[in-house]
């Protein structure tokens, strides 16, 4: 939006200050005030500025009678809930002066600051222009404080938690709520006065414990939806500077560095090889090239703006600098968030699922009553008695807290994730990790230690292990013509080398590459004192590694004169370059057999997963780039120590059926080699596809292919996300680690992105929907323990809940087709209230299984319960039904009176808990308890609802009120006997049925291929 010159003289009130369009759009219009006490104003002087948003909420909440008020920098509305007397007239004055008192930020001709969305098709000139910025100085600090304090830091509005109000209000609207609000309803018009308070306490107390755990899962998520904004890098005063990027102001010269997030919108100024992944705005993961020197037409879409970078999009690559243009909610994400409600809380898959599940329990168990109801009819009882029962077993059989019982169960996980270390930011993740099939492995910082240690040379034709400064070859120690040829090529190293050396406590503190750290630690290692080294002959010039060139050159003058040219790099480039070889007897030909021998120790070297250099010094002009005649000094090899974690960590995730590829940068000789270390194809054939073979593949081709490998190798950014899209193409769970900024793609792409967080780029972190506290693979294996452990925790959950449900309906429908009632409706109520809830959120903490690991992934195409898992939910629930009918008419049924009713209700109740303990286990019943680790808050929740069970026979009050008769010793055998029975009846038909029946989902045939 371009803001004209104000003329104050000829503006009318409300939009005097502003100079925007026309006046006519800067009045206050009254959208809506039909609600008492409820009004929305509209006023377009408010778009596009949130700092004048929040201001002018500030300024009405001091207005008397002013409850709630919201405004909108996107619509330019403003939401105002208020009490008489003041009205909506009074308001829109309020809003007109609140706005004309905050004056637009006008510089230059009128140009505004805020963010007008064509800077893309602006000059540079031009937009440094309007902005009053310096490109070669930056704003002084004194104006970047004054355009902040005028603009608003740079920040997004994070959504309102929900109040705990709100959130137990949301748990009385799903559908067996409102059945069970007008259960209470008929209950109290047909006289049933207890029967209506006792379901509107099951409500109310199953609401209020689902809305406490929601609201704890609530904090959970929104503190994984944060808007995260490290230090940013910017130029002012002249000078660079890092400031909190929440106090970029728009005008500021922003400095663009790899691996960085970009903390605002701004438009270029200068780029360097410029590539940042702008998947959170547009979606692609590839990363966007973007150019400084294009101007674009104002109609280019965001997605082709190569001429600018845009907030929360990450730095993949080159470097650059740019001007803010937006910042805060005027960004184009902080746009898209704000249409798209974005960091409100998300249904999960298994929400939704379980809702559809719920919905069809509802139907299933509606119809049952009803069948109930006409039975009590036919049989002659009374038409309020048999409505009450009706409702009462409705009551009772609905499972009102199925998708609120999941949210507390990931949430739960989560939780338990972090005290071990493995941080979610995304809650679904949770449920994807129970599903993982294939798994991509990047090498360095994942398989291998982010490090190198020069580990074998080659020198004078021999092979030498290098062990902390000793050469070996078969365990004895090399001679001392060999041992100074070596020392005299790690010397050539330090000097062709751009790492930094200083003095430290213990050692020498080195400050450079892995490769370049650990030559000069080598030579350290053998004695050479690299400051001296580098003060007898300092560097002269300098050729570095570039395209098309793989070797290092420096030439050193030493002292007294002599120039010495140093090189290092690619064995073949550096051998090419030499006449002769250093020996133990002095210079020698390098002949033809020579050369051969050389380059074999190297393919060897190479073999073994070294990273190989070939050195060599020579006597030099002044142009380090005659690199003739040379004298060969060997052959330097290089590893990445194997993490000690990582062969356990490979095995565990082959016996879980998880698929692994290695998916690196590195050649293939030396990726080979590593997976061959590791097994990685778990006692089967290799197979190597690099990016060169991959590069002229078709899609379809590669998705084909995919399966086959094991390992991909010379890979790009780019490579790496085509890899994880193709073997997603099969319809597998893929996951993806990483540490480093090339990892960024492709970790965002995969199903599950983990980052290796110790030593980790922020870019990798950040896109990952898990983050690992350290880089040992140990993580990655327990991340996918514990999202096994969580999917399996609903399962059980579930299987409990829908089971003891089905028993009471069992129950009820058992005896009314023979003329009983077992359970009156109070006692029915009470069940619903004692033992679902503590029970079955107890379970959701059931600690990992023993062998969850040693099963393969659950089928992620299927549904949280299959057919087969509902038949034995509802045999399981049969046999308690059955078992409480047993108890019920071994005292005579109906004849026995209360007595009956009473034995039958604590057997069904106790029986509903010792379910409990067998629904830990989805294998095995009761008996699994034996040797089992054991669950301290469900033994916890079983003991409690015991208690409140005794409590209710021991008080006569409560006695009565449920209808209950006094226990003998005889009654409490029967009691032990209905729960005990039906247990143990449960686990023998369920080891007969496991016997016969393919096993639950979860525990069938991989679905890897």
């Amino acid at each position: 939006m371009i803001l004209a010159k104000a003329d104050s003289e000829n503006a009318p009130v409300g939009s005097r200050r502003f100079g925007v369009e026309s006046c006519a759009q800067f009045g206050a219009e009254l959208i809506h005030d039909a609600c008492c006490g409820r009004a929305r104003i509209r006023h377009m002087g408010l778009r596009g500025r949130a700092a004048l948003a929040r201001a002018v909420e500030e300024r009405l909440r001091r207005l008397p009678g002013v409850l709630f008020v919201r405004s909108s920098a996107l619509t330019g509305s403003t939401l105002v809930e208020f009490q008489q007397p003041l009205t909506s007239a009074r308001l829109m004055q309020a809003l007109e002066a609140a706005v004309a008192e905050e004056p637009a930020w006008v510089v230059g001709d009128g140009a505004s600051l805020a963010p007008e969305n064509a800077a893309h098709a602006e000059a540079i000139d031009a937009l440094a222009t309007r902005l009053e910025t310096d490109i070669s100085r930056g704003l002084a600090t004194e104006d970047a404080a004054e355009r902040l304090q005028k603009c608003g830091r740079n920040e997004l509005r994070r959504a309102e938690p929900r109040s705990a109000a709100i959130i137990f209000a949301e748990q009385l609207t799903s559908l067996p709520i409102v059945l069970l609000g007008a259960s209470a309803v008929v209950s109290l018009a047909t006289g049933g006065v207890a029967d209506a308070v006792m379901i509107a306490a099951v409500v109310l107390i199953n609401a209020g414990i689902a809305a406490a755990t929601e609201r704890q899962a609530d904090r959970t998520i929104s503190g994984l939806a944060s808007d995260e904004l490290s230090d940013a890098a910017v130029i002012r005063n002249g000078a660079r500077l890092r400031v909190d990027a929440r106090d970029l102001a728009p005008g500021d010269l922003l400095l663009i560095e790899r691996g960085a997030f970009v903390p605002a919108d701004a438009r270029l100024i200068a780029s360097d090889d410029l590539t940042v992944n702008e998947s959170p705005l547009t979606g692609e993961a590839q990363p966007a090239p973007k150019d400084a020197k294009i101007v674009l037409s104002p109609d280019t879409g965001v997605p082709d703006r190569r001429n600018m970078v845009f907030r929360g999009t990450a730095v993949t690559g080159g470097s650059g600098a740019a001007i803010i243009t937006a910042i805060g909610a005027q960004t184009e994400i902080g746009r898209v968030q704000q249409l798209l409600g974005a960091l409100q809380r998300p249904q999960t898959p298994i929400q939704r699922e379980l809702g559809d599940v719920e919905r069809e329990l509802v139907i299933v168990n509606g119809a049952i009553c009803a069948c109930v109801f006409a039975l009590g009819l036919l049989r002659g009882h009374g038409l309020i008695p048999t409505l009450r029962s009706a409702i009462s077993l409705a009551v009772a059989a609905i499972p009102e807290g199925l998708p609120a019982v999941a949210t507390t169960t990931l949430a739960l996980g989560v939780q338990d994730m972090r005290k071990r270390k493995v941080l979610v930011r995304k809650i679904d993740a949770v449920e994807t990790l129970g599903a993982i099939e294939t798994i991509g492995l990047d090498k360095t910082g994942t398989l291998t230690e982010n490090r190198m240690a020069a580990v074998r040379v080659h020198v004078d034709n021999g092979a030498f292990e290098l062990l902390e400064g000793r050469l070996l070859r078969d365990g004895v120690d090399a001679d001392a013509a060999t041992v100074a040829i070596a020392r005299r090529l790690f010397e050539a190293a330090t000097l062709c080398s751009d790492a930094a050396v200083a003095p430290a406590a213990k050692g020498w503190e080195i400050d450079g590459t892995p490769t370049e750290t650990a030559l000069v630690e080598a030579g350290v290692a053998m004695g050479v004192d690299p400051i001296d080294l580098r003060r007898s002959a300092p560097m002269a010039t300098c050729v570095a590694r570039g395209e098309g060139r793989k070797r290092m050159s420096t030439l050193h003058i030493a002292i007294g004169g002599a120039r010495v040219l140093c090189v290092k790099g690619d064995p073949v480039e550096v051998l090419a370059r030499c006449a002769t070889r250093s020996t133990a007897d002095g210079a020698a030909p390098l002949d033809g057999p020579a050369r051969t021998a050389i380059l074999k120790a190297n393919e060897r070297m190479a073999g073994d997963a070294l990273r190989v250099l070939g050195v060599a010094i020579g006597e030099a002009g002044g142009d380090p780039r005659d690199e003739r005649d040379l004298v060969w000094l060997g052959l330097a090899g290089m590893a990445n120590p194997i993490r000690a974690s990582v062969g356990p960590a490979l095995k565990q995730l082959h016996r879980a059926g998880v698929r692994t590829v290695m998916i690196t940068g590195d050649q293939s000789a030396t990726a080979f080699a590593i997976a061959r270390r590791l097994d990685l194809n778990h006692g089967g054939e290799l197979r190597v596809l690099e990016a060169g073979q991959m590069a002229k593949m078709q899609p379809e081709m590669l998705e084909a292919l995919a399966r086959q490998p094991q390992v991909f190798a010379r890979v790009s950014p780019v490579d790496k996300l085509n890899i994880v899209k193709a073997l997603q193409g099969h319809g597998h769970i893929v996951a993806m680690t990483g540490d480093g900024v090339n990892d960024g793609p492709a970790l965002r792409a995969a199903d599950v992105g983990i980052a290796m967080g110790g030593e980790g780029a922020d870019v990798a972190r950040q896109v990952a929907d898990i983050v690992l506290a350290t880089d040992d693979m140990d993580g990655v294996v327990e991340a996918i323990r514990l999202g096994r452990a969580t999917y399996a925790n609903i399962r059980k959950v579930l299987r409990y809940l829908i089971s003891t449900n089905a028993s009471e309906t069992i129950a009820m429908l058992g005896a009314a087709l023979v003329g009983g009632e077992p359970l009156t409706p109070m006692q029915l109520l009470w069940l619903n209230l004692a033992t679902d809830a503590l029970p079955a959120i107890a379970l959701g903490l059931e600690p990992p299984e023993p062998d969850v690991l040693d099963r393969p992934p659950h089928d992620p195409k299927a549904a949280i319960l299959a057919a087969s898992d509902f038949r034995r939910i509802l045999r399981e629930g049969s046999v308690m039904g059955v078992g409480a009918l047993i108890g019920y008419f071994s005292l005579g049924g109906g004849a026995g009176g209360a007595r009956a009713s009473t034995v039958t209700f604590h057997g069904l109740t106790c029986g509903q808990l010792l379910h409990s303990l067998s629904c830990r286990s989805e294998l095995r019943g009761l008996s699994s308890e034996v040797g089992r680790p054991p669950n301290s808050t469900l033994y916890g929740a079983v003991g409690a609802t015991l208690l409140l069970q005794a409590g209710v026979q021991l008080f006569p009050l409560a006695r009565r009120l449920l209808g209950l008769s006094p226990l003998g010793a005889g009654d409490l055998l029967r009691i032990g006997a209905i729960a005990l029975g039906s247990s143990l009846a449960n686990d023998i038909i369920g080891r007969i049925a496991d016997r016969e029946d393919a096993p639950p989902r979860g525990n069938g045939e991989s679905h890897v291929a």
